[in-house]
């Protein structure tokens, strides 16, 4: 396999077409059965994939018609058919825009939304990977250790628990934007700076978490490069950036201003301290590993919660841990193998021997949530790691800066393992939210709480936890130059097969195939869940009635303001486009929770529920009398004939009327 110097971004290795083909190769093994039912059973549940089918399916029809000559149909891209009457519907959650536009070819040939969803899936894992080889790959100029690192972020375990989130999933132009710049830095070329900001403005339309969360690294990494490279003081290069920033800002700004509509009208705001808390990271949230992943499911429980899947993956562990001792191990030679100042040796092993003490106490008070000091008869319990680590950080950053700034001669590697290595951290601390908590005791102020009380667009996102899948892509290239450390001191021989045991363990941890498919999403008792859906020929015949009625028609499903149900009937209203009373995604509007009160159950006050009937605007009504346990589906349609509703037809359990 040949090899050049990093900074030669010809072909190196195999091509990149090659690469992306082994790795779409693993995702079938890896995701198995969903190749195989790709067009007829959807990824993981039938709750978020099945919104974001819905969401795939407006958009793009959308779109598709303003090709079709409706020049008026993009008017409406944000006005989903949802939530009837309200306006901006799509921007109660993620728009999935870019993801659309990779999905546009299957949906406009094929009219199969669950096969253009499943290779969206799947395609998150083959460009994710191939993101990371091709950083990896730049930074070191050896292909055999990028491809373990494209392995090591695209089936992080991490990534696994996020099977039902196409958003969280949508992680691969992180790496790609890190190729752009750093690509940049080398040749100082528009082509390269252009293909970064491109993959940094598709990164920002594709998941809102990382909008917020993904810039400030990559400016500190752009920071990391031109200090390395002695570029701060060129304004060309400052003013390629600006160039770069606005150019971004630009392609982000339309697609974040109807979440200010909708947040200056009060329908999205502020999420509760309560809600950000339970969707953070705690600290032993590294001990815990998603449910699906067969070989630590059931071995890895150290503190199960919401999102709190954080568990990296032994083996990407132990490549970064390989990347850190090299690059210790290396400068520490370099130092040592020349005379020194006295001064300096002795400031440097101080420092270094405070580190750990600290460092120890600072984790040990993390994970062992408090630290017993008897004093004579009395035992003191100590809970804050605050200052221990403090002190750990103070000592490292005087090590670090001791060893900079002693005689030594020049380290052979340049690969940025203290950047990634911080990014990690940073990252990782801030996956714990507003307050770092240990197996669910507060321990002490998370730097995540600044970015909520100073930073907008924080206060409106819950999930601080998604920080982890930064810290997974960090974590990946420090696995990948740990990867190159290991390729470099072997023989051909061992290397391959280091590398390549490396690479099945990888894949061993992070094993889910069979992976679950059509699981049913969660319903009280009182109902019975949608199983599957149905697209092509297939689509229930009422559906093919309500899309032929003449207009106007705004039809209510019921069950009404149960997830799942509501789920279910937006995945046919993609297809019919009809105005649709129900609805669900990331917030909900106001008019919306008023009336779920009233129509969860109609038949528990039918009068009222009549005047709220009336109130929502519905034309017509279908009722799933299957999905009712006993005989509560019958009751509702003889409810709906009580207030004057004509039947229209009906497909065995199914009737559907018209209301007006």
């Amino acid at each position: 396999m040949r090899t050049v110097a990093p900074s030669d971004h010809r072909t190196v290795g195999p091509r990149a077409s090659a690469i992306a083909a082994s790795y779409a190769v693993i995702a079938v093994v890896m995701t198995w059965p969903v190749a195989r039912d790709l067009s007829s059973r959807i990824a993981g549940d039938l709750a978020d994939p099945v919104f974001n089918t819905w969401v795939l399916m407006w958009t793009s029809g959308q779109v598709l018609a303003f090709l079709g000559g409706d020049w008026t149909a993009l008017g409406q891209y944000w006005h989903g058919n949802i939530f009837y009457p309200e306006r901006y519907t799509l921007a109660y959650s993620e728009h999935l825009t870019p993801q659309m536009l990779q999905a546009l070819p299957v949906l406009a040939i094929t009219d199969n939304s669950v096969a253009a969803y499943n290779l969206l899936f799947l395609s998150t894992f083959v460009l994710s990977g191939l993101g990371v080889y091709l950083f990896v790959r730049d930074l070191t100029g050896l292909a055999l250790p990028a491809f373990v690192a494209g392995l090591a972020f695209a089936w992080a375990p991490y990534r696994l628990a996020q099977v039902p989130h196409l958003q969280v999933l949508t992680a691969y132009w992180m790496p790609l934007a890190l190729v752009g710049f750093h690509r940049y830095f080398d040749s100082r070329r528009v082509l390269p700076l252009a293909g970064g900001s491109t993959a940094l403005a598709l990164q920002n339309l594709s998941c809102g978490y990382y909008l917020l969360y993904f810039p400030p690294f990559l400016a500190a990494y752009c920071l990391y490069e031109m200090t390395r490279r002695r570029l701060l003081g060129q304004w060309r290069v400052w003013l390629a950036l600006a160039a770069s920033v606005a150019a971004v800002a630009l392609i982000t700004w339309p697609f974040v201003e109807p979440y200010l509509a909708l947040r200056a009208g009060g329908e999205i705001g502020v999420r509760s301290a309560a809600d950000v808390r339970s969707f953070s990271a705690d600290v032993w949230s590294f001990g815990n590993a998603s449910p699906g992943l067969r070989l630590w499911r059931d071995r890895l429980a150290a503190f199960p919660k919401a999102e709190g899947e954080g568990f990296p993956g032994l083996m990407i562990v132990a490549l970064a841990a390989v990347a850190v001792l090299h690059a210790v191990w290396r400068r520490a030679s370099a130092v040592i193998g020349q005379p020194q100042p006295a001064v300096a040796l002795v400031i440097a092993l101080s420092a270094a021997v405070v580190l750990a003490v600290s460092g120890t106490i600072g984790l040990w008070l993390l994970a062992a949530s408090g630290l017993r000091l008897p004093v004579g008869d009395t035992v003191y319990v100590y809970y804050n790691p605050a200052p221990a680590l403090a002190v750990a950080v103070g000592s490292a950053l005087v090590l670090l800066t001791t060893l900079r700034f002693t005689q030594r001669a020049p380290t052979p590697t340049r690969q940025p393992v203290l950047f990634f290595g911080c990014a990690f951290a940073a990252a990782a601390v801030l996956s714990f939210g507003p307050i770092v908590m240990s197996a669910g005791k507060p321990m002490m102020p998370g730097p995540f709480a600044l970015l909520l009380a100073y930073v907008p667009g924080f206060d409106g996102g819950r999930v601080p936890a998604r920080f982890l899948m930064l810290a997974a892509l960090f974590l990946s290239v420090l696995a990948g130059i740990g990867a190159t450390a290991l390729h470099r001191s072997l023989s051909r021989r061992l290397r391959f097969a280091a590398l390549g045991l490396a690479a099945a363990i990888i894949l061993a941890e992070s094993w889910v195939a069979p992976l679950a498919m059509n699981v049913p999403a969660w319903v009280p008792a009182e109902l019975i869940a949608p199983t599957g859906l149905h697209t092509g020929r297939a689509v229930p015949p009422l559906y093919r009635v309500i899309e032929t009625l003449p207009d106007p028609v705004v039809l209510i499903e019921f069950p009404f303001g149960e997830p799942a149900h509501d789920i279910h009937a937006m995945f046919y209203a993609g297809r019919h486009r009809r105005a649709l009373v129900n609805g669900y995604s990331g917030y909900l509007p106001q008019s919306f929770t008023r009336r779920v009160g009233r129509l969860w159950d109609p038949t528990d006050d039918p009068v009222r529920a009549a005047g709220w009937l009336v109130d929502t605007g519905a034309t017509h009504a279908l009722v799933h009398e299957a999905y009712y346990a006993g005989d509560r589906g019958q009751a509702v349609s003889a409810w709906l004939i009580g207030l004057g509703a004509r039947p229209v037809t009906s497909d065995g359990p199914d009737k559907l009327f018209q209301l007006k």
